[in-house]
């Protein structure tokens, strides 16, 4: 907030030039020249040197240039990763599509005969039934007809 603050004054100062020491007004979140109800005045002078004014200068000059290197950097990886994740796309394509094929040529291929041996008949399955006689427990193999 305080940084906020400096930027607008700063920009005001910027506005109002070489033009000497003019009042300016804080009106709530703005800045004027002209005084508002419940103004509050503003100190625009300057305190800093020469000499910290070229600092800050070479200061923001030092991070504009990061910023653009950084910047640089980043859309470099971006590419690499939109790249990567396309080729990946393109493989998993490419995988999708050769089992498609496979599973079509798969279906289509006609099954053999089958042969005289498996034609055979099964026998049914014998069922064991429980005696329906004094309940002696044991059981008669009979076939299901």
């Amino acid at each position: 907030m305080q940084r906020l603050k400096s930027l607008a004054i700063t920009a005001l100062l910027l506005a109002v030039g070489s033009a000497g020491a003019q009042t300016v007004y804080r009106c709530g979140s703005s800045y004027s020249q002209t005084p508002c109800a419940n103004a509050v005045e503003v100190q625009t002078d300057d305190p800093r040197s020469d000499a910290q004014r070229a600092a800050a200068r070479e200061g923001l000059a030092r991070d504009k240039a990061l910023a653009k290197d950084l910047e640089a950097s980043r859309r470099k990886d971006e590419a690499a990763a939109l790249a990567a994740n396309k080729q990946a796309m393109e493989q998993e394509k490419l995988a999708i599509a050769r089992a498609s094929a496979a599973r079509k040529k798969q279906e289509t291929v006609v099954p053999k005969k089958a042969s005289s041996a498996t034609k055979r008949k099964a026998k049914p399955p014998e069922v064991f039934m429980s005696n329906s006689t004094a309940g002696s427990g044991k059981k008669s193999k009979t076939k299901k007809p």
